[in-house]
This record gives structure tokens, C-alpha cells and sequence, in this order.
């Protein structure tokens, strides 16, 4: 079954909804996560996008790339709508500042990827010397300063023709080791998706969403942004570091709104937990929340059985949970449950998961991700043989459907590869290979790992984040989201290395690292029946991180490689009792 989306691009929605809503907010922002600093109307956004894209069009022609950089939530939806309709194909970027130091070397790879001719960003000459200091060559493309363009502009925009084949923009993967990829997403797949994304969530005119996401990241702009513009109803939005900083704003402002569709990634509603203590609770009511989606990286079972334990008091609804699939490079949402089904799990048998075989009934739980609805196709296909596998047997994810993204920027042979797979048994195709490995069970999808990041130890295979799991919940002192396993060869042999971040020094006072290490190696051993080699015990800022908060394995390793992860330090009291 395939669905029409409401609009052929997103300039035509824009135009649309302008149209039909009027008068209607949109988006409001909370600069400070709490009080109300700006609100956008769906006739606001067109008008004020409109005057954007009538300064792109005095210095940018279409199809020309502008990356975005603005930590404001309005400004951002201006620049990127602006871009939409003058036909410039918006390159969304983190802003380097503040923020860990790659981002600066992440965001010259995507200037350069892209040939970007300009930087749209907001009038901060003190970020843009910072960036040019940092980068020379940033200072060659124009810089233009979205919150300093009048909206009396608008009058000088001349329509640009804009079809479903065109590029919207490009979506660039956080990158590991290499340089990011840009991931094609046309407006034709991009509305797509959100018709997915409308009908899996049930969305209408009167919810309400509530997010800190940040909007360079597909999870914040398609899964928030574009979903209110498309469904027509109101989203209300804050910073991410407004949540990171004090996690109780976000269900602060879900209660103050009466929020319906709000989500996060697991770490998010993990902090809400860990950080929110029991008197702050009381004053919270989330009862109107019907959607909460959870995504972006593994889904755990025990997060969601401590959110629902601590805010069911105050109007949480386990039903409410919505695990979703997704990727890049499917632009977005590649499967949801059930609406009003909660998380479904499943338990297997941890010794047949390890040799690829799906067997109920054991100790390791698994939450389902989704179903197929409207036009996606997925397979489970052995990646050697390319052939379907089993529905008891584990396989890499394939998938298909209209907005399965064009390809990778300027990497046609990489794109072939990725997104031009076929099914040896049939010649079915083309498929999105996706590198994540699952298994579908009662017409459920579910995830166990990253084909690229399996660990091999003794002929068996084992899934890095399940010993991440066990590692990160082995001793107090540790941060139970911010630990990495991986394989390496050394000695002529497989070994197994954790590194784990931990609390901050003054948290964890009197806490030896032998004793944690010693505790990680014992878990994980009793666990999993393998020994890990090393414990590489680190400060928080050392664990690679993408934008949306996901481990970067691959970049963890290189950097344990190269001698580049800062150890964590003894705390002051054992080090003052080791120099008696």
C-alpha cells in the first residue's frame, strides 16, 4: 500500500499550509528552555522564509549548496525554508561553538564536500572570526546573517520553480574515522517520509509537540520541525543544552503545553530519570502525552521500564512508548510500532543469538522496532550471500520504498553499493543496504547490532552494546550510556577493550579504578562468558559521540589506537591514601 503525500515539496507545503492555517502558531522557541522568547504562525514562516530566500537569490542560483549554522531554533527554520523555496540545497551543520573541538573539523569536511557557496548563520561576528580563525578557508564562502535579513524582503522574491525530483538538502552522517557523507534527500522522498511518519504517529492538527532535539540533526528537523509544518499543528522548541543542563525543563514544558508527540533518544529519557528527583516530579502532569517516540540508538528495555516507574505517578502511559527504526539514508523513519501497543519485547536465548539464530524464550530482552505500513519493504538478507534469510536466523536490514534517499553526494561507487542492492535469488530491487543486523518476529522488526561493529571472540559473535550494557552498570561510579566495546587484533589474537566514562572526580570520591575495572571484567565475564583484555577508564569527554547522542565505535578505537583517550584520574582520597 503506498500513500500520496499532501505536497510534492516542501516549498509547496510551505505555500499550502500558509494558506490554510494563517493566524495558527507554529513553532514557539524557549531560549532559555522555560519562558517563551519568539512564535512563528504558519503564514510567519512562509513570509519570513520568503524573505530569505529573496537574499539567497541576489548571491546563490539553484541548486547551489548553503550550510546552515544557527544554534537558534527560528533563525534555523528560516534559513532552511528560505532555501526551499529559492531552490538552494540547504546543508544543515552543528555550530563548532560551543561544542567538543571536531565539530570545527567536522563542519570544514562538509564546507568542502559540498563546494558550499555560502554560510548562512546569525549576525555573530565573535562565532564567525572564532570559525575563520580556526578555519581559514570557511571565509571564502559568503556569510549571510538570516536574523539580520527584513522581512519586508519578502516583496523581492521571485518564484522559483521547485519539482519533487530536486534536491531538498543534503544530510550529513555524523562520520566516524572518515570524512561525513552527504546523503541526498529529495523533496519527493522527503515528503514521503513524513506521510510515513504522519500516519504511523496519527498525527493531526491539534497535538502538540514539545523538543530539545537539536535541528541539524535529522531526528530534531524531520521527526519535529517538518511533521508540525506537515500535520499542521504546533511545536514547541528549546535548545539542547537547556535540557542537557536541567533535564525537567523538557517535562516542565510538556506539562505547561499539554504536549502530545514529543521523543528522544534512549540517553534522553535515561537522563530524565538519573536527574530528576522525586520533589521535582510532583509538580509535573504528563498526561496528555500519546506519542513517545524513542530512536536514534538501541532501545532499552530497562530505560523504558524506569521512565514509565518514575513518571507513571504523574500521568505517564507505558501504551504511550513508540520504538522506531530508522537512518539517514532512508531519510528518516524507516518503521514505528503500533499505536497505543507500548514497546513490545521479546525474549531470546542469548547462546543462539550469538551464532546468528533467533530463539524465544531466553534471558535477553529485545524491543520490537516497528512494522511495515505504507509503502516500506524490508528484508533480512544475509550479507555474503545476498539471499533471504530466515525468519529464525539474524540478517542485515534491507529496505525500500520512495523515500529511500538518492544516493551519497559525489560518491556514485559508494552509492551503488549502499543503495543500489538487488536479492540474488529474485534480482529484486534496488534496495537500501542499511549495515544493521535484525530480525523480524510476529511481523515485528527488531534490531540486535551493527553488521560492521560485531565482535568475534572464540568463533562466537556478540553484540558490542550488550556488553556495554553489562560494563555500564558494573560499578556506581560509572556512566551507564557512555561506555564502548570493541575487538582489535593484537598479540596474534582477538582482545576485547572497554572504555568507560565515569562520574565527575567530586562525585566519586574514595573510588579506586582497580576496584571498577576489576568489577567490569567480572561482570561482563559472568555475563557473557568472555574476558576483556583492557578497562580503559576515561573522562566523559573522551567517548565519541554523534550529534544525536550515538556511540562512535569506530572512532573510539582509532583513538585508543593512537594513544588519544584522557585516562580518567584516581580521586583525590585514594591518591592521597596510595602516598602514605
Amino acid at each position: 500500500m503506498s500513500t500520496t503525500p499532501k505536497a510534492p515539496t516542501m516549498a509547496s507545503l510551505l505555500r499550502s499550509q500558509a494558506s490554510a492555517l494563517g493566524a495558527k502558531p507554529a513553532y514557539r522557541y524557549l531560549a532559555d528552555g522555560c519562558e517563551e522568547t519568539r512564535t512563528l504562525t504558519f503564514e510567519g514562516i512562509y513570509l519570513e522564509a520568503r524573505a530569505v530566500a529573496a537574499r539567497l537569490q541576489q548571491r546563490l542560483d539553484p541548486g547551489d549548496r548553503a550550510v546552515i549554522l544557527a544554534n537558534d531554533s527560528i533563525e534555523f527554520i528560516r534559513a532552511f525554508m528560505g532555501c526551499q523555496l529559492a531552490g538552494v540545497i540547504a546543508v544543515p551543520a552543528a555550530p563548532p561553538f560551543p561544542g567538543p573541538g571536531k565539530r570545527v573539523a567536522t563542519l570544514r569536511a562538509i564546507v568542502a564536500d559540498c563546494s558550499a557557496r555560502a554560510i548562512v548563520t546569525t549576525n555573530s561576528a565573535d562565532s564567525r572570526d572564532r570559525i575563520v580563525a580556526a578555519a581559514p578557508e570557511l571565509a571564502n564562502p559568503e556569510w549571510i546573517a538570516v536574523d539580520r535579513i527584513a522581512v519586508e524582503r519578502a516583496a523581492e522574491f521571485r518564484e522559483q520553480p521547485v519539482r519533487p525530483d530536486d534536491v531538498s538538502f543534503l544530510q550529513y552522517t555524523s562520520g566516524s574515522t572518515s570524512t561525513p557523507k552527504g546523503v541526498v534527500v529529495t523533496h519527493d522522498a522527503l515528503m514521503h517520509n513524513e506521510e510515513l511518519i504522519a500516519t504511523s504517529w496519527v498525527l493531526g492538527p491539534d497535538d502538540v509537540a514539545v523538543s530539545w532535539l537539536p535541528l541539524f540533526h535529522d531526528m530534531g528537523l524531520i521527526g519535529t520541525v517538518f511533521p508540525a509544518l506537515y500535520a499542521g499543528f504546533e511545536a514547541v522548541l528549546m535548545p539542547p543544552l537547556s535540557f542537557v543542563q536541567r533535564p525537567e525543563r523538557w517535562l516542565r514544558a510538556i506539562t505547561r503545553y499539554g504536549a502530545t508527540v514529543c521523543g528522544a533518544p534512549d540517553f534522553g529519557y535515561a537522563l530524565c530519570v538519573r536527574r530528576i528527583p522525586p520533589h521535582e516530579r510532583e509538580q509535573l502532569d504528563v498526561s496528555s502525552w500519546r506519542v513517545a517516540f524513542s530512536g536514534a540508538e538501541p532501545v532499552r528495555a530497562r530505560t523504558l521500564d524506569a521512565f514509565a516507574e518514575a513518571f507513571g505517578p504523574h500521568g505517564f502511559d507505558a501504551r504511550s512508548w513508540f520504538p522506531c527504526y530508522g537512518l539517514a539514508e532512508c531519510t528518516l523513519m524507516a518503521t514505528a510500532v503500533e499505536p497505543r501497543a507500548g514497546a513490545p519485547r521479546l525474549t531470546l536465548r542469548s547462546s543462539a543469538l550469538q551464532e546468528g539464530r533467533v530463539a524465544p524464550g531466553g534471558e535477553q530482552t529485545l524491543v520490537g522496532c516497528g512494522i511495515e505500513r505504507l509503502h516500506r519493504r524490508v528484508e533480512i538478507v544475509d550479507p555474503v550471500t545476498r539471499r533471504r534469510s530466515g525468519r529464525t536466523h539474524v540478517g542485515e536490514i534491507w529496505l525500500a520504498g520512495p523515500d529511500i534517499c538518492a544516493g551519497y553526494w559525489k560518491r556514485p561507487e559508494e552509492s551503488e553499493h549502499v543503495f543500489g542492492a538487488r536479492l540474488e535469488d529474485s534480482g529484486d530491487g534496488p534496495f537500501l543496504r542499511t549495515g544493521d543486523l535484525g530480525f523480524i518476529h510476529d511481523d515485528q522488526l527488531f534490531i540486535t547490532g551493527r553488521l560492521k561493529d560485531i565482535l568475534i571472540v572464540g568463533g562466537r559473535n556478540h553484540y558490542p552494546q550488550d556488553i556495554e550494557a553489562t560494563a555500564g552498570t558494573a560499578h556506581d561510579a560509572m556512566l551507564e550510556h557512555d561506555c564502548v566495546a570493541f575487538a582489535l587484533e593484537r598479540d596474534a589474537r582477538e582482545q576485547v577493550i572497554v572504555v568507560a566514562a565515569l562520574q565527575p572526580e567530586h562525585d566519586r570520591v574514595g573510588v579506586s579504578l582497580d576496584d571498577i575495572a576489576r568489577r567490569v571484567r567480572a561482570a561482563v565475564s559472568a555475563e557473557h562468558g568472555i574476558s576483556v583484555d583492557e578497562v580503559v577508564l576515561v573522562d566523559r569527554r573522551s567517548i565519541p559521540k554523534t550529534s544525536s547522542g550515538k556511540l562512535q565505535r569506530g572512532a573510539c578505537r582509532a583513538a585508543f589506537e593512537r594513544g588519544e583517550l584522557r585516562r580518567a584520574r584516581a580521586s583525590a582520597v585514594v591518591e592521597l591514601q596510595g602516598a602514605r
